[in-house]
């Protein structure tokens, strides 16, 4: 038996599913519907204190062991993409955050009842759709170089200020270095802002609805090149193809700048949820 069990809520489907022969987050309990009126909530029951303390030794592990507590984050959160994946497969899915959790039944039917109409709204926005993400990295040092080649204005630029640098005393021109260097960093953040833009739009143009969300740092991401651009995007099944094309059509178009595009996908539509 289950000690103070309660319910691991995966998240919301239209009607109710086929036969579920899936283990839920905690590899041991099935998952099954809890049905409302007009939707069902997809749960498996839980020990609530023995998946909080699991969740606590990964959390623990991040300033002692990295890479454990890496590995064992990765193992939860699979768990509950892979009972979402598997819905997703068969109807259209508002999958919920990692981490929720009701008390019992009665709480899964009166969350249905509850917020039915935002449910219901929820699945009309997203029947027929996927969520779709893209990344984009640069190498900084080979944009520069690539716009010194593209933009003659900019390059007459720097030679301009060399040559106002080399009549300085050597103070005087280590503040003036100084100065250009910032400039130039200003000038390749700003052109990166804007092309980061560009693309955001364009690969929007076959999306439903597209989000930005925040860059995340070198530390994170693991790669060499800095993250200028991180967007997600609601597409319509019937345009997935047609999304990777323009996808891949753009990527070929910035790589001689230093850029890399990553575009990933399908996932469930988790950041065009609650």
């Amino acid at each position: 038996m289950i000690s103070k069990a309660g319910l691991y809520a995966y998240g919301l489907v239209g009607s109710r599913p086929q036969p579920l022969d899936i283990l839920g987050i905690d590899k041991i309990n099935k998952v099954y519907p809890v049905e409302g009126r007009e939707m069902c909530l997809i749960v498996s029951a839980i020990d609530i204190p023995a998946f909080a303390n699991q969740v606590k030794q990964v959390f623990s592990a991040l300033t002692k062991t990295p890479e454990a507590a890496q590995n064992g984050t990765k193992a939860l959160l699979q768990a509950h993409e892979h009972v979402v994946a598997t819905l997703m497969s068969d109807a259209t899915v508002v999958p919920f955050k990692f981490g929720t959790i009701l008390k019992d039944e009665k709480a899964a039917s009166q969350m249905l009842l509850d917020y039915e109409e935002t449910f219901q709204n929820l699945l009309a926005q997203l029947t027929g759709k996927v969520e779709w993400g893209l990344k984009v990295y640069a190498d900084q040092q080979a944009f520069i170089k690539q716009r010194m080649q593209t933009e003659p204005i900019l390059k007459d630029r720097q030679k301009d200020l060399e040559e106002k640098r080399e009549k300085l005393s050597r103070g005087a021109a280590y503040l003036f270095e100084r100065k250009m260097e910032e400039e130039f960093k200003g000038h390749v953040e700003g052109r990166l802002t804007e092309i980061a833009e560009g693309i955001f739009q364009e690969l929007g143009k076959d999306a439903y609805e597209g989000k930005l969300n925040k860059t995340l740092p070198q530390t994170l991401t693991g790669k060499k090149k800095e993250m200028v651009l991180n967007a997600v995007y609601l597409v319509g099944r019937e345009k997935v193809a047609r999304f990777c094309k323009r996808g891949k059509r753009v990527m070929e178009k910035y790589r001689s700048m230093g850029l890399d595009l990553e575009v990933s996908g399908p996932w469930p539509p988790y950041s065009f949820t609650l």
